[in-house]
């Protein structure tokens, strides 16, 4: 599942990019339950087409392949999750070709835009600490007497204190003592959870 909400946030990236500079400046990739589903069977399909491992420099000419197919195409919002789906894809392998690519990156340029800095917005390092932006595990301990100064202090002595995407924390009235406290004791990770939280937003 993680991998997943990953390779998700990494085609909406690269898709978007695309098509704020060269499609419609005020694209933005759609949210709903349609998409989030066309993306997830994508993610299978593109995987098995990849030889079991999914390729990142393919979804960038991938992504590439079906904004300049359709960059004259209306409606782009509406038209973004079907360009994940089992016909746009074998289209993409029917049709792909060295010649198309040459045209492709013609196109790119008239934005400044290359495949290798496309590729460089989804191939960054993951930061050590970013498996512990969200634990779902702290939960419980989270919950235990909360709203109280008692369970302020095993919150924490027992976890890792606030975190954007934590329910308990939503709704714990002791939320901005706790953020203090937090960026004080884990400076670092109070700083990507934050950063993670806008970027989601």
């Amino acid at each position: 599942m993680e991998k997943e909400e990953r390779l998700t946030k990494q085609i909406k990236t690269v898709y978007t990019e695309i098509a704020k500079r060269l499609v419609d400046p005020s694209f933005s990739f759609p949210e709903g339950g349609q998409a989030k589903r066309q993306l997830s069977q994508f993610i299978v399909n593109f995987t098995q087409i990849c030889g079991g491992e999914f390729n990142t420099s393919r979804l960038v000419d991938y992504c590439v392949f079906q904004l300049h197919k359709n960059r004259n195409a209306q409606y782009q919002r509406t038209l973004a999750p079907k360009t994940f789906g089992t016909t746009a894809l074998q289209k993409y392998l029917s049709m792909s070709s060295r010649a198309k690519q040459y045209m492709e990156d013609q196109w790119l340029s008239e934005a400044n835009l290359t495949r290798a800095y496309l590729n460089s917005l989804i191939c960054k390092k993951e930061h050590p600490q970013s498996k512990y932006i969200y634990m779902p595990s702290e939960e419980c301990t989270k919950k235990r007497s909360i709203n109280t100064d008692i369970g302020f202090l095993i919150c924490s002595t027992s976890t890792l204190m606030w975190s954007p995407f934590s329910p308990a924390c939503q709704i714990c009235t002791n939320v901005e003592k706790c953020k203090q406290e937090t960026a004080i004791k884990y400076p670092e990770l109070y700083r990507i959870r934050l950063e993670e939280y806008g970027e989601r937003r």
